[in-house]
């Protein structure tokens, strides 16, 4: 009974903070541009990202054919707006849904490893209250929907290996498979799952379950190839610009280094330890503290030895440290929202050595609790200011007025594809992250936030044309028409 209280309670205060946070939430760029396609598909029967700029676009056929990201989320976004109505939150309604798979799959797979339910229930509580899980949970992306999968495959695997080897197998890389469809960071649960089929099995393994194993990815690869066919020319310079954009896939030039910015930038990007986004202020250096418990999780299995020598959690170990290389490595922007596909394995790591700690007749149970509850602390509180905060209706909504009240007959609006949420997907707004650098138009409206910020600053090593451009078109003819926290509009002289 105390078992399924915790489980309710722990599902209960994650859809509640996700939820308000969906809700309150300013939308971001991603979420404008994986919008518009779902929305296209949901209501004119066609898959093209129509919010780009498309003039000068080295993006082929992008307005026709989305080729630029995996399907399968954007399908699942274009089926909610079918059956909810076109919204944000019923976009963002995807990534909560998967969310729950997620805390479902890290429970078992926390339970599958220890054979305790009280490592798999504290496990569950510290995800349903993680920070980067509640975060990624109300964010429109498919980061939510690939981690779910990807730990899903995980979870299957240890579920099923014990009774039926072959069908833990081609269960487990049938949602490999899926999620590659969804987002190419499924090369991580892939990795993981040769290493732990290796690691766990390798002496029930024999040829049979390796063409077993290899089945879902014909079947995969065939439908994506069908798909690809549609228009190969069009995917080649999509896929290629998304792949080579912004230093994306500099890891493979300079591994080392890429390694060394997973501490330098990632991770203090992520807790607080460095510029902020637009609109939220307070004491958000105090996020760094949950790294402190991902560490303790770490740490505590390698010092304490009767964990050291659990082949379990030896093998969680080695899949995190593999997780953590792979992922360093193929992504050279140090997107933090890739933090998703590891965290995880830090809160299953954490959950052991309260599980460990709870069972010690010499410490006190309310101490783990005390400690535990400390742990989550921190991450619902920062959730909860963000959420009081409501950048979505105080500094989204009154930028979106000023807009429509303000473009006049058709005047043209430049800005980040989110803005299509409050102006529609079929008005004067277009996206275009260059600006009209190429195509020389000059819109009535430029919208600049916080993502337009870093895009230029980012330009200085990647396109120091545009980093020159820019500033230099607002300041000779633009001005300052309307300002907030999150956003200012500049209006053309």
């Amino acid at each position: 009974m105390k078992h399924k209280i915790v489980v309710i309670a722990a599902i209960a205060v994650f859809l509640a903070v996700a939820i308000g946070s969906s809700l309150t939430h300013r939308p971001q760029i991603d979420e404008g541009m994986f919008a518009s396609p779902a929305y296209n598909l949901a209501t004119a029967g066609h898959f093209g990202t129509t919010v780009l700029e498309m003039e000068e676009s080295s993006l082929t056929r992008i307005d026709q054919r989305t080729y630029w990201v995996m399907p399968l989320f954007l399908l699942n976004v274009s089926a909610s707006f079918k059956a909810f109505g076109f919204s944000l939150f019923s976009m963002r309604m995807v990534s909560i849904f998967w969310g729950l798979v997620l805390l479902a799959a890290i429970y078992f797979i926390a339970l599958k490893l220890s054979r305790d339910k009280v490592v798999a229930l504290f496990a569950l509580v510290l995800a349903a209250c993680d920070y980067m899980v509640l975060e990624t949970a109300s964010s429109a992306r498919m980061d939510m929907m690939s981690a779910s999968l990807g730990f899903s495959a995980i979870a299957a695997y240890l579920l099923l290996r014990e009774n039926n080897l072959m069908l833990a197998i081609l269960a487990s890389h049938c949602i490999v498979v899926i999620d590659g469809l969804t987002h190419p960071n499924a090369i991580l649960p892939f990795v993981g799952l040769l290493f732990l089929t290796v690691f766990l099995d390798f002496r029930r393994l024999d040829l049979r379950m390796v063409f077993l194993a290899a089945a879902p990815y014909l079947v995969g690869g065939t439908a994506f190839g069908l798909w690809v066919l549609q228009d190969p020319q069009a995917f080649k310079d999509q896929f290629i610009d998304n792949a080579m954009m912004g230093g994306r896939m500099s890891g493979f030039s300079s591994p080392l280094s890429n390694i060394t910015r997973e501490f330098t930038d990632r991770y203090p990007h992520a807790f607080g330890l460095q510029e902020n986004s637009s609109g939220h202020s307070g004491p958000i250096y105090l996020k760094s503290l949950m790294l402190i418990g991902y560490a303790a999780g770490i740490i505590g299995i390698l010092l304490i030895k009767e964990l050291r020598k659990n082949k379990n959690y030896l093998a969680l170990l080695v899949i995190t440290s593999i997780y953590f290389l792979i992922l360093s490595i193929i992504d050279g922007q140090k997107q933090t929202t890739y933090l998703i596909h590891i965290v995880p394995f830090y809160l299953v790591s954490l959950a052991v050595v309260l599980g460990w700690f709870w069972n010690q007749a010499r410490v006190p149970r309310l101490l783990v609790v005390g400690f535990a509850c400390a742990v989550i602390a921190v991450p619902l509180g920062g959730m909860g200011l963000k959420i009081r905060q409501n950048t979505y209706g105080n500094l989204y909504n009154p930028t979106i007025a000023f807009l429509k009240e303000n473009s006049g007959d058709g005047g043209l609006i430049m800005g980040g594809s989110e803005l299509a949420f409050g102006l529609g997907f079929d008005t004067n707004h277009v996206a275009d992250g260059r600006f009209a650098y190429y195509t020389g138009k000059r819109p009535k409206f430029i919208v600049y936030d916080s993502a337009v910020a870093n895009s230029w600053k980012d330009s200085k090593t990647h396109f120091p044309e545009f980093y020159e451009y820019f500033p230099r078109l607002l300041r000779e003819e633009y001005f300052v028409a309307y300002e907030n926290a999150g956003f200012t509009v500049y209006e053309r002289r």
